[in-house]
């Protein structure tokens, strides 16, 4: 299943990162170990890669909208992983 990058903006807001930061603290036990519906790209341990991303960006991105590419990433693996039926939308 091809997704489309949709989720990116300049900016996000200090809500916008905490709500999805939050969302995947809270399905962390749910995802799957390994990810490929985004286009080719293939992710492996996607739990410890998006901890680390996480962890990242809350430090990176208080005040820097350098990140928001990366923040986007993120988005975008929530809307594959809803899409996918691997994790259930709140």
């Amino acid at each position: 299943m091809a997704v489309v990058n949709t989720q990116y903006k300049p900016n996000f807001t200090p809500q916008e990162r905490e709500e999805c930061f939050k969302w995947f603290e809270r399905h962390m036990d749910e995802l799957p170990q390994t990810m490929q519906s985004i286009r080719s790209l293939r992710i492996m341990n996607l739990p410890r890669t998006v901890r680390r991303m996480i962890d990242v960006l809350r430090k990176r991105m208080t005040d820097d909208h350098t990140f928001s590419g990366e923040f986007s990433i993120l988005l975008l693996i929530r809307q594959a992983l809803i899409a996918e039926g691997s994790v259930k939308e709140d």
